[in-house]
């Protein structure tokens, strides 16, 4: 599956994990294209600078991530790295409310990337998938498709990994009972 999307896009993809209080690259397609694959498998780091690690975060509780902040602190890559975490929260709520996360050469310059969480059987976050590259048009003219296709690897392979997604969005209005 990542395979194919990495075909059907022309971008490198990753496959990461939470490794302890970091991000962890476990898997990556290189991208044919000249640039790309900055982060190699085996690399470590900060989970609230990348795509992969916000598309975790944004599914772990509040009180985890706060945690998980505390002990590893914010490092700064560039200028556009989340250095708040009031920034980082806000950022959480956004990548709840539409499925995915973004990178806006936050972690390394040149690189945009748009990251969506896998889940287990019980419906637990345990990895992220992701598409990388040079171009920003990969967050920007390109974001709504690229987006789609990432969303809905992620979502086969947590399918595969008998992930059963409730009927109702997690987003859903309930209507009150009376």
């Amino acid at each position: 599956m990542l395979r194919a999307l990495a075909d059907s896009c022309n971008e490198t993809v990753y496959l990461a994990v939470k490794d302890g209080d970091a991000l962890l690259y476990i898997y990556a397609i290189e991208s044919s294209q000249r640039l790309l694959a900055r982060s190699a498998v085996g690399d470590r780091v900060p989970l609230h600078c990348t795509s992969l690690g916000k598309a975790i975060l944004a599914e772990l509780p509040q009180a985890t991530v706060r945690e998980i902040i505390e002990r590893a602190g914010m490092p700064t890559f560039t200028e556009f790295t989340i250095a708040s975490l009031e920034e980082l929260e806000a950022e959480l709520a956004q990548i709840r409310a539409q499925g995915y996360a973004l990178d806006r050469q936050e972690h390394e310059y040149d690189t945009y990337c748009i990251g969506a969480p896998i889940f287990d059987a019980r419906g637990r976050i345990v990895a992220a998938c992701s598409i990388s590259g040079a171009d920003p048009n990969i967050i920007d003219a390109n974001r709504e498709s690229l987006a789609a296709a990432l969303v809905q690897t992620a979502h086969e392979i947590s399918r595969r990994m008998g992930y059963v997604p409730s009927t109702l969005s997690r987003n859903a209005h309930v209507p009150e009972r009376k």
